[in-house]
């Protein structure tokens, strides 16, 4: 069942491109076939190890394998992606070829998530990137060129240093295969982990993103289609914390130990920083843009800690971001389809006219900003704890990047929403976007108030890393 859950999308979005007169009942259709398939994975997971494993030669003289397997981390992100596209391509009013591209980039999301060979890895990695650069290329803004230019180059100034740190992993550590489990059993050691680490290092500093390689970030969501889906699957492709746990990490600890003190400072910088940029940006996705890199931030100063408090606190956050994130840019789509713009202060008092948008916003934002009971409350709670036991003050930093969201978010929000009333009404929630609405609230509530529903399966994960690091707190 992995195997269709993870190619299902790729078919139909090749598909939809060759007929797209197929319309977007069957996007919707693809995607929730998708959904129910993660879910019955996770239904079916025994919490223990990678399960679903699957190990077929592809090139085996050169060690290479088509193998895949999810463990907890993986499965649930596979779910939060899944979960996402759906909405996506339910809510946002898009062409059809927009949504083909969509579907193709979800298997590459899911495959960065299930695969279990260091190849097959970087192959979803960079794969990834195409689908996401065609939505930009057709459906992006006047300056989409430049925010393409600046893409293409942090992504190439990353992957090259990464593809010669997988082979300096397999070939100088021993492993007889680039399979995860050869290569844990064989991590580099001293001085030659620390170069391969900082070859990781720079790839998935891009994609977490970390001060200072998030520069590409801004235009890159400026530029996008103003539907918002666009950018939803660029917060779904934040994938630099999960890749630095499942593979950087576990390969290299020397190489991280080397790096550590450096990576727990840019994190913390990087999250107070980004959430000072956004209480000035015009717009709201600049804003979101910001904020996710400040969330980003606070998310890879958990997993930097190295203690399990950390580690799954930062895993909990980067799915719970995927979906609040997300679930913003298409609110914000939402808000363009009415007001025709993007910006904040020029589009003022919407409450008036549209109240249910008025409180899916505000719900969405709590989300964002942390607020108890609601899904980033957890993750954060726990980043804050197990980064405490490593650095207090980096910690203190981190937590004013946390109540700054609620400051700049907020500030926004009113602008939006309570100031100086227009003029012209503008529709509330149609029926459509009320199953958005109701889906997205039902799934944060649930992650806000019942976290543990994930985070047992995520808490083994957690220990088996702090005991590289010689404890299991």
């Amino acid at each position: 069942m992995i195997h269709v859950g993870l190619w299902l999308p790729l078919l139909t979005g090749m598909l939809l491109l060759i007929v797209p007169g197929l319309g977007r009942s069957f996007a919707i259709a693809s995607a929730a076939i998708s959904l129910v398939i993660s879910l019955v994975l996770f239904a079916g997971y025994s919490g223990q190890g990678v399960a679903y494993a699957s190990q077929t030669p592809f090139l085996p003289e050169a060690g290479v394998y088509y193998a895949l397997g999810l463990d907890g981390a993986g499965l649930f992100l596979w779910i939060a992606v899944s979960l996402v596209v759906l909405l996506g391509v339910w809510i946002a009013d898009v062409p059809v070829r927009f949504l083909a591209y969509t579907l193709m980039m979800q298997t590459g999301l899911l495959g960065i998530f299930a695969a279990q060979d260091l190849i097959f890895f970087y192959f979803f990695f960079e794969a990834t990137l195409i689908p996401s650069l065609l939505m930009l290329w057709f459906y992006g803004g006047p300056d989409r060129l430049r925010a393409i230019y600046t893409f293409a180059l942090f992504t190439l100034v990353g992957s090259l240093p990464m593809l010669a740190a997988i082979f300096a992993v397999r070939f100088l550590g021993g492993a007889d295969s680039f399979l995860y489990t050869d290569l844990a059993a064989n991590p580099l050691t001293g001085q030659t982990a620390a170069l391969a680490f900082l070859g990781f290092l720079v790839a998935l500093a891009v994609k977490t993103p970390l001060f200072p390689l998030h520069a590409w970030l801004p235009s890159f969501h400026q530029q996008n289609h103003p539907s918002g889906l666009a950018d939803a699957m660029g917060t779904l492709y934040k994938v630099g914390v999960f890749a630095f746990f499942k593979w950087a990490i576990p390969l290299m600890p020397d190489g991280f130990r080397e790096w550590q003190g450096l990576l727990l400072f840019l994190a913390a910088f990087g999250a107070i920083y980004s959430a000072w940029v956004a209480f000035s940006a015009p717009d709201w996705k600049t804003l979101l843009a910001y904020a996710g890199v400040s969330h980003m931030g606070v998310a890879a100063l958990g997993l930097f800690s190295g203690n399990s408090e950390g580690t799954v606190g930062a895993l909990y956050l980067l799915g719970a971001s995927m979906v609040y994130g997300s679930a913003m840019f298409l609110f914000v789509g939402l808000v363009y389809k009415r007001t025709g713009s993007l910006d904040i202060n020029p589009v003022r008092g919407l409450a008036k006219h549209a109240p249910a948008l008025y409180v899916l916003g505000m719900f969405l934002l709590m989300a964002m900003i942390g607020l108890p009971g609601l899904s980033g409350f957890p993750g954060e709670l726990m980043i804050l704890l197990g980064a405490y036991k490593v650095s207090p003050w980096l910690t203190f930093v981190a937590f004013l990047a946390v109540i700054a969201a609620a400051a700049y978010a907020l500030t926004a929000f009113q602008k939006l929403f309570q100031e100086n009333a227009q003029v012209q009404a503008v529709p509330d929630l149609d029926t459509r976007e009320w199953g958005f609405a109701a889906v997205t609230v039902g799934v944060l509530l649930l992650m806000g108030l019942y976290p543990k529903l994930f985070t047992v399966y995520l808490e083994p994960l957690g220990k088996a890393l702090a005991a590289l690091f010689g404890g299991a707190s």
